[in-house]
């Protein structure tokens, strides 16, 4: 009988530690394969149930062979029970996890081990003060700890996981094998026959077998859940983007003009009208460079939570782009009304907001198109609601305007024109004239201008006013600015190749040229290329331009500066005319702009004017040039007042290249006559 015993607890011990540590190795693989915490604290614990069973088995197979026994069994029989405990925290571990979606503080993890191992201590030794001394009964309070602990898992897996088929089977694994080493307790303390003994040990290390199984099946099944439940999701989030703004969650221009039609469909059914409102932000460049990208996207997404909180709720609230929403309203008539709903939205959006612990306010520009007043198709009413918008944005329009016939007319203009000009870009239609600027009492030649007029194979010679603007809207300023240098720059090469001693071309730059970082790499680039001096070109912008985006012009200003290339201030006195900002740009020159020359004489006001305006540049260490010159009268009084250098018709109009040269050189004869003249008198 001994010997039968002997024989089932050993095969017992022996195959559930061979399945313990093939279900360690194979919780690890899933844990490698899916990165799952659990499932690393699981596989850690069938480990550690794996060593207790070795215990177990080697308890059983070196009591007969050694005589005395006692200290080894004490060690084997504790480590059996540090075994069993520590796996217990690891699976409570584990479950943490799966109900909180992250495992306990390293900390906390320690204090859990910490009331295992007491708590096999204090095991080990209820069991030796036990009067119990049946080799079963010696593990009651064992199982009656463990069981407890199993069912306590098993409830928390099926009462907080999602109930699919997997952390089923694992609960019901894991509440059964308590269940079972709960019942155990029960068996040893009532059963004592041997007999008896040996059949509850072969039918409970049966059944751990079949509870390991079904766990392992149960862990098997939910990853595969798992991963479809989340290839789901993914699936669900993805549709989500494809259909809103990933920024703000609202629906985008995809699903705008997806919805519109129904709205549309519906308000033809219905006898009501629809009502689009294009919500833009103005000069949100500013603000980016204010707060920086991350604080611009917490000002988009206020301005979006406060479009879809306003007191009249639209049918749909979208960003169509980087700072263009659109609201969709079908309960107005009224144009009246329309207007008063778009101005209150305009008064809520410009009200300040708090970002990143600074309190500034955006002001929008609203273009508001109507079905079926503008038309019936959804294409056609975005777009009259972005021409009203574009139009909104003018510097002279108010910041509400709903579509009316006629504005598209010049962005028709500006579809025809926009294949002209990248013609005439490629095709080298432009032409540059220049317009020397005389210096001082004698007028010698300080520089020129450089001014583009356009060899249109149809129209004729067109000046800048009839295209530029156009380029500038269609976004094709830099390309044109690029050309304009790079001729520019070959011009400079070609007369100094010719032996000419060239003086400095000035360039006017456009905003969008200014405000690109890379205009510093790119004058590098042409200077290489043609060999030419830092102090050959000279750029010129406007104080609009040089103001409007400050942070990003110090910084090109600085550089090009440290280059040795200098850059004039054209048509001061028309834009901000900030002392601050003034001070702080880093500019050789200012251009005092045509309008103060032109009114200069009419009173002693405007004189006035003109004489502040040179001497706050001077004090600033500028030199000023004086634009749009006509009459001796002027340029006279321009000299009395202190004015550097002059430009304008009385001196020379803007000229061909030949023309340029013929001054060029008569510039430097006359140059040569002075100076032989001067030392023939001393």
């Amino acid at each position: 009988m001994l010997l039968t015993h002997t024989a089932i607890a050993s095969a017992s011990y022996a195959g559930q530690a061979l399945l313990m540590a093939g279900f360690s190795l194979l919780l690890l693989h899933y844990y490698k394969a899916y990165k799952r915490p659990y499932l690393r604290f699981w596989s850690y614990a069938a480990a550690y149930y794996t060593l207790g069973c070795v215990a177990s088995l080697s308890h059983i197979l070196l009591a007969p062979l050694v005589a005395d026994f006692a200290w080894q069994s004490w060690w084997l029989g504790t480590l059996h029970l540090g075994s069993l405990y520590l796996g217990l925290s690891l699976l409570t571990i584990g479950v943490f996890d799966i109900t909180k979606q992250k495992p306990p503080k390293r900390a906390w993890r320690w204090v859990i081990y910490a009331f295992a191992m007491s708590l096999s201590v204090v095991t080990r030794l209820g069991e030796q003060a036990s009067s119990l001394v049946q080799p079963f009964e010696q593990g009651t309070l064992m199982f009656l700890v463990t069981g407890i602990g199993l069912v306590t898992i098993g409830g928390f897996i099926l009462r907080y996981v999602r109930g699919s088929l997997g952390p089923r089977m694992i609960a019901f694994a894991f509440g059964l094998q308590g269940l079972k080493n709960i019942a155990l307790v029960g068996i040893f303390q009532l059963t004592t026959p041997l007999l008896m003994s040996e059949l509850v040990w072969a039918l409970q290390g049966f059944l751990n077998l079949v509870f390991l199984a079904i766990a392992a099946l149960g862990v098997t099944i939910w990853l595969l859940e798992s991963e479809r439940h989340q290839a789901l999701n993914a699936m669900q989030k993805a549709d989500f983007l494809n259909r809103h703004d990933a920024l703000t969650k609202l629906p985008n221009r995809d699903e705008l003009m997806s919805k519109v039609p129904l709205f549309i469909d519906s308000c033809r059914a219905t006898g009501r009208h629809l009502t689009i409102l294009m919500i833009g932000v103005d000069r949100f460049k500013a603000v980016n460079d204010q707060l920086g990208m991350r604080g611009g996207d917490r000002v988009l997404v206020e301005l979006a939570q406060r479009l879809t909180h306003t007191r009249t709720k639209p049918l749909l609230c979208s960003r169509i782009s980087g700072d263009v929403f659109v609201l969709v309203f079908d309960h107005l008539k009224k144009l009246s009304l329309i207007e008063d709903l778009a101005t209150r939205l305009h008064n809520e959006l410009h009200e300040p907001m708090l970002i990143d612990g600074r309190e500034i306010s955006v002001s929008c520009s609203i273009g508001i198109s109507r079905y079926p007043q503008h038309g019936s198709r959804t294409e056609g009413l975005v777009s009259k609601a972005n021409i009203a918008l574009a139009n909104a944005k003018l510097a002279d329009n108010p910041s509400v305007m709903v579509y009316q016939r006629g504005m598209d007319d010049h962005y028709i203009r500006l579809a025809d024109l926009e294949p002209e000009l990248r013609r005439a870009i490629h095709n080298n239609e432009f032409l540059i004239h220049l317009q020397p600027i005389y210096a001082g009492r004698r007028s010698t030649l300080h520089s020129f201008e450089a001014l583009i007029r356009w060899q249109h194979p149809v129209r004729g010679l067109l000046g800048p006013g009839e295209f530029l603007p156009y380029a500038e809207q269609l976004g094709m300023a830099s390309e044109v600015d690029h050309w304009v240098l790079d001729h520019c720059a070959k011009l400079l090469h070609k007369w100094r190749a010719e032996g000419e001693r060239p003086v400095p071309i000035a360039v006017n730059l456009g905003a969008r040229q200014f405000q690109n970082n890379e205009l510093c790499q790119q004058m590098r680039a042409l200077l290489a290329k043609y060999e030419l001096k830092a102090a050959d070109i000279e750029l010129e912008i406007t104080e609009n331009v040089a103001v409007s985006d400050i942070n990003t012009g110090l910084n090109v200003l600085s550089e090009l500066q440290a280059m040795g290339i200098r850059v004039s201030i054209d048509d001061f006195g028309t834009g901000y005319s900030s002392l601050a900002y003034l001070r702080r740009l880093p500019i050789d020159r200012i251009k005092i702009d045509r309008s103060f020359v032109a009114e200069m004489l009419s009173s002693e006001a405007n004189t006035t004017i003109v004489r502040t305006l040179i001497q706050l540049s001077h004090g600033l260490g500028k030199q000023v040039i004086a634009e749009g010159v006509e009459s001796r009268e002027q340029l006279a009084t321009l000299l009395d007042l202190g004015c550097d250098c002059a430009q304008g018709y009385l001196l020379s109009p803007p000229v061909d290249t030949n023309r340029a040269l013929e001054l060029l050189r008569e510039h430097w004869e006359n140059w040569g006559k002075l100076n032989f003249q001067l030392v023939s008198e001393r």
